[in-house]
């Protein structure tokens, strides 16, 4: 009878004992959940106070562009009224200037970036590579420059410019842009460069390839997502640049967009906001498609593999 009590007991004991370590278990496991709704929350708060103020900009540039002028200067709103609607803004981008500035633009744009990719992927390639005295304080000496604001860089360039002829040139901006964004460049491929392994290489010199062919056909290929990374930091750069283009190109025949904007807007006492609106819209898609749809090579590009 003793034993029998002392049986129901201890199974008793057992089923409270696991009974308790369920209850705890639960408790920790509710903790958790609770633990990351919270992060959650925080996560996409913060997200969406991220977007609030880095899409504002854009979304009150794009619904100016779509007022009249008199429906501008009348006040504040948030949407174009049905009298103040209009598509005629985006005339503007017909007129000779707004299509000077955009193709300046977009030959200084595209020659930083062709500049800016075949530097910085030679220069990587032999940090990468070769072997040679001071190869990491050259490494390190490179970054040197970003410790200047580009008017501090501005004012000297403007006058070695003017010695040499290079002022007041597409050319010259290319070669002022390129300084600028060569330097990242040249790490990332650098850095990316050092986790392709170098039996790759070796292979192909073993079937008869030379240095230069298997720089060409293994190294480039392999570089596409870094190569990518590279010119988006390089376009967003160019495209984006007013302090360099303000500073070396003072007629307006070779300026870029974003000074000659500021050009339009100080030259007379009559401001044409809808027309400043809708030609600064048509200049702010090409980057954003850009990015959008190279995203995931830029990701790529960015994050360093290991061996």
């Amino acid at each position: 009878m003793s034993s029998e009590t002392a049986g129901t007991a201890s199974t008793a004991g057992s089923e409270g004992g696991d009974g308790s370590t369920g209850d705890s278990g639960g408790l920790l496991g509710r903790g958790f959940e609770t633990d990351d709704r919270v992060y959650r929350a925080l996560l996409y708060a913060s997200a969406a106070i991220f977007l609030l103020f880095g899409l504002f900009p854009v979304y009150w540039m794009a619904q100016n562009s779509l007022k009249t002028r008199e429906a501008i200067l009348d006040g504040v709103s948030w949407f174009p009224s049905a009298e103040g609607f209009t598509l005629s803004n985006y005339a503007v981008l017909t007129s000779g200037d707004i299509q000077l500035y955009f193709f300046n633009t977009l030959v200084v744009t595209m020659g930083t970036v062709i500049l800016t990719v075949v530097v910085s992927l030679i220069a990587g390639y032999g940090l990468a590579r070769l072997s040679f005295p001071y190869k990491e304080g050259f490494a390190r000496f490179l970054l040197f420059g970003y410790m200047f604001s580009p008017i501090v860089l501005g004012l000297p360039l403007y006058l070695i410019w003017q010695e040499i002829g290079l002022l007041n040139s597409r050319v010259g901006l290319i070669i002022a842009l390129t300084a600028i964004s060569m330097p990242f460049s040249v790490w990332l491929m650098w850095k990316y460069i050092q986790t392709i392994p170098e039996a790759m290489e070796e292979s192909a010199w073993v079937v008869g390839a030379s240095r230069w062919e298997g720089f060409r056909d293994v190294i480039i290929p392999q570089t596409q997502p870094a190569i990518i990374a590279s010119a988006l930091f390089a376009f967003a750069l160019a495209w984006n640049d007013f302090t360099f283009a303000q500073i070396l190109l003072p007629s307006n025949e070779a300026t870029t967009f974003a000074p000659g904007i500021l050009r339009q807007i100080t030259q007379g006492y009559d401001i044409a906001w809808n027309d400043i609106m809708a030609a600064s819209m048509a200049m702010t898609i090409p980057p954003l498609l850009f990015a959008y749809f190279l995203q995931s090579y830029l990701l790529q590009g960015f994050q360093i593999r290991s061996l």
